[in-house]
């Protein structure tokens, strides 16, 4: 199947779903067509569906061109798989007007809300990026689910150093003409600072401060959220090339990185992030590639990759 009929398919079926959700109602909750995980599997069958320790408590969501296993207790996205394809990632489809909202596919009691992110300083950060899907407007107006998002530090992270390792990699798809699977998700750590063995240095992760953000600690900063949207210490990133065989990892803390590299040496201080696969499965508790042989699997797991430019 060629990338636009791929497309025109993935539509006609999300608009289908999204009318047979709407009929019936947030009760239903994890009994949306959504939920089942091979309505989306055009998405994420050739790399698989993560499995991991917290599956019996995160809820699958299938969007237009992503798809969330999503943590039921953090609030927010254990990983995020995307297809990216030229056709995707080249358009002109704009975010004007693009509101977060929470993601009624979800139980009530797990769904993050814009209240709680409501003066709390930190961005919705996307997982799957809202540009990634340039090149079809009902798919970028598709990323704006809290399913979709973490709290992020705005600046210096969100807005500059992730984005850029964001762009870099639409790069490839687009320079390249080439199709990717992106993996993202979170680290949530909060008990202790964690010294990670990346590739070619040690990464510290650190306790986050609030650990979770809600409405409650808005006003009065040091009220507990219990029941909040847990705030994560770092986020990852794991693209896989099919034509190649491998993929890259990336895992940058959730800090203010300004001042920590020179101007224009962004890629260089990315570089300077990345892991092995493997680091991240020891962190997260997830295996990857699920539907790759054993052998090929555990090969991407140790390998250390550069971060590709081009």
């Amino acid at each position: 199947m060629s990338h636009r009929a791929r497309l025109a398919a993935l539509a006609a079926l999300a608009a289908g779903l999204l009318l047979a959700g709407a009929a019936l109602g947030p009760a239903q909750a994890q009994n949306f067509p959504e939920n089942d995980p091979q309505h989306c599997s055009a998405i994420w069958k050739a790399v698989g569906i993560p499995k991991g320790s917290a599956d019996a408590r995160s809820t699958i969501v299938c969007h237009l061109g992503y798809v969330v296993g999503h943590n039921d207790e953090a609030k927010g996205p254990n990983w995020v798989i995307e297809h990216l394809t030229p056709d995707l990632t080249e358009g002109d489809a704009t975010r004007e007007s693009q509101q977060f909202s929470a993601d009624d596919k979800l139980k009530p009691a797990a769904q993050a809300k814009p209240a709680d992110y409501d003066g709390s300083g930190f961005d919705q950060g996307h997982n799957a990026p809202a540009a990634d899907f340039a090149g079809q407007q009902k798919f970028l107006d598709d990323t704006f689910f809290l399913s979709n998002a973490v709290p992020q530090v705005g600046i210096g992270f969100n807005r500059s150093i992730w984005r850029s390792l964001e762009t870099q990699v639409r790069n490839l798809v687009g320079d390249n003409h080439q199709e990717l699977y992106v993996i993202t998700g979170s680290i949530w750590q909060d008990d202790q600072p964690v010294d990670v063995d990346a590739c070619s240095a040690s990464i510290k992760l650190p306790t986050v401060a609030p650990p979770a953000i809600c409405p409650e600690n808005h006003e009065h900063k040091k009220a507990a959220c219990p029941a909040g949207v847990a705030v994560p210490s770092a986020m990852f990133k794991i693209v896989y090339d099919p034509a190649a065989q491998n993929a890259f990892a990336v895992l940058m803390q959730n800090i203010n990185h300004t001042g920590k590299y020179k101007s224009g040496k962004g890629a260089d201080y990315i570089q300077a992030h990345r892991v092995k696969v493997a680091t991240i499965e020891n962190l997260t508790g997830l295996t990857f590639f699920t539907a790759l042989s054993e052998r090929k699997r555990k090969q991407i797991r140790a390998n250390c990759v550069d971060v590709r430019r081009h």
